[in-house]
């Protein structure tokens, strides 16, 4: 009998480029899309035929609770941090007969630093061998933290296989109905409605960055270790937390490519770049801050000792993608 995979963000950008890289890969897999509307689950057949829809959203826990229930694995791309959907999902799993695994996609905002001050660079790099112990033991005060507990321990409370895959700035053209992310699309928006790039202060901080579909094949190489003999070679369980990054580079390179870009199409009429504050940033953006002057450093370390590596494009080879 095929694996059945119940897939939450089916129309969104990380759960659409799973859908395209798992289909090409493994067109045996039964794949179930969790979609909000009717429109949107007809966008998603017609690009995707063999995919089977639910309607619902992460509130819909009886949707939820039955899906997972008949599902092999169940991945959560959608917000991570809605408890409740977690909660259900592991419900369902738990009742269903196929001792299922069950894996969220989380993010490395909860290792945002400002602390050497807004577009400063900080020197730690958070390795998710090396500081394993601390990552785990983050407190509410870190963007996803209680999330990802729960996760665990609702996972250990209902004998379900868990794991994180944590990704930071996600940047590249997905092939899913949701072809962008926010982040850098957004700042090109902001670039035009000012007619002029910008660094948060000095532009200095450092982002660890990974391209969706580098995201995605993560994703399918856990669903063939969860569908594998006993759950392959992925630690699952308390421990099962994974970055996923292809290196880093400084927000001031980031944005000065944009730049470059923009004024060659002239689309802004100067490569120069404006020092912003933080103040001054997020009346443009109430997230600028977080987004462009915070320093986001990570390293994937159980990933690659899986003998994972990148294979996409580096964000600079990309940006031309986002101004067509």
């Amino acid at each position: 009998m095929a694996p059945r995979l119940f897939i939450t963000g089916a129309s969104g950008y990380i759960g659409g480029q799973f859908i395209s890289n798992v289909i090409a890969e493994h067109p045996e897999y039964q794949i179930v899309g969790l979609v909000r509307t009717t429109e949107q689950g007809e966008k998603l057949t017609s690009k995707y035929p063999s995919v089977h829809i639910a309607i619902g959203d992460l509130g819909s826990s009886e949707v939820l609770v039955e899906e997972s229930k008949l599902a092999d694995l169940v991945i959560q791309a959608a917000d991570c941090d809605h408890l409740g959907a977690i909660t259900s999902i592991i419900q369902g799993l738990s009742l269903g007969k196929r001792n299922g695994f069950f894996i969220q996609v989380s993010g490395a905002a909860s290792v945002l630093d400002i602390s050497n001050g807004v577009g400063q660079p900080s020197s730690k790099v958070w390795d998710d061998i090396v500081d394993l112990d601390d990552i785990l033991s983050f407190d509410e005060t870190h963007i996803h933290s209680a999330s990802d507990k729960l996760v665990f321990s609702e996972g250990k409370k209902h004998g379900i296989r868990t794991a994180i895959v944590v990704p930071p700035n996600i940047y590249g053209k997905g092939q899913g109905i949701k072809e962008w992310s926010m982040g850098l699309p957004w700042l090109v928006e902001l670039f035009k409605k000012r007619a002029k790039g910008f660094t948060l202060g000095e532009g200095k901080t450092l982002v660890s960055t990974i391209h969706v579909k580098d995201v995605a094949n993560v994703l399918v190489y856990f669903a063939e270790q969860a569908l594998g003999a006993d759950g392959g070679k992925v630690e699952w369980g308390e421990k099962g937390y994974y970055y996923a990054e292809a290196g880093e580079k400084s927000c001031l390179d980031i944005v000065a490519a944009i730049a470059r870009e923009m004024a060659e199409k002239g689309m802004i009429k100067t490569v120069e770049l404006d020092e912003l504050t933080s103040e001054e940033a997020n009346q443009l953006h109430p997230w600028a801050t977080f987004m462009y002057g915070s320093n986001m450093r990570i390293r994937a370390s159980r990933l690659r000792g899986l003998g994972w590596t990148p294979k996409q494009p580096g964000v600079f080879e990309t940006v031309f993608e986002m101004l067509e």
